[in-house]
């Protein structure tokens, strides 16, 4: 019995020996034509050669760019000097004065008919008062006139 599970024990650890070492996946074979356009792959000097044409492309494009920038810089500058600065220059037109809002109350849960002052938040009774009526707050003086929109 003993013997049974020893060999047991080296057979499991022989079946898992090569689930741990990683599977390394070779790179597909790379075609020796250019299949799209059926034409051989490019040497090493082609290649380079290509590189190098790209790069002076660029550069050449890049110094046409500047010298079209220069020359635009020194038309602007000329332009400034050409234009006239006018003598004055229009008054802004005025602002309509905007109305202070008057602030809207805001209803009392679960009491219908009732508001919070939006100055003091005291309980206000406005029932039977349509809806968006001004009314003035009823906890302040006259003299003080202080207006809100029932909601």
């Amino acid at each position: 019995m003993k013997r049974f599970s020893m060999l047991a024990a080296v057979l499991c650890a022989a079946s898992l020996a090569p689930s741990c070492v990683p599977y390394i996946e070779e790179e597909p074979p790379v075609p020796a034509q250019d299949v799209a356009q059926n034409r051989p792959a490019q040497t090493e000097k082609e290649k380079e050669q290509a590189r190098r044409e790209r790069q002076e492309r660029r550069e050449r494009e890049q110094r046409e760019a500047d010298r079209e920038d220069a020359g635009n810089d020194r038309q602007s500058q000329a332009d400034n000097q050409d234009q006239r600065i006018p003598d004055r220059t229009p008054d802004p037109e005025p602002e309509p004065e905007s109305k202070p809002r008057t602030p809207v109350a805001k209803g009392v849960p679960g009491k219908p008919g009732f508001v919070f002052s939006p100055f003091n938040n005291k309980i206000i009774d406005v029932k039977g008062i349509p809806s968006g009526t001004m009314v003035m707050d009823p906890t302040y003086p006259a003299s003080d006139k202080k207006y809100f929109r029932v909601p």
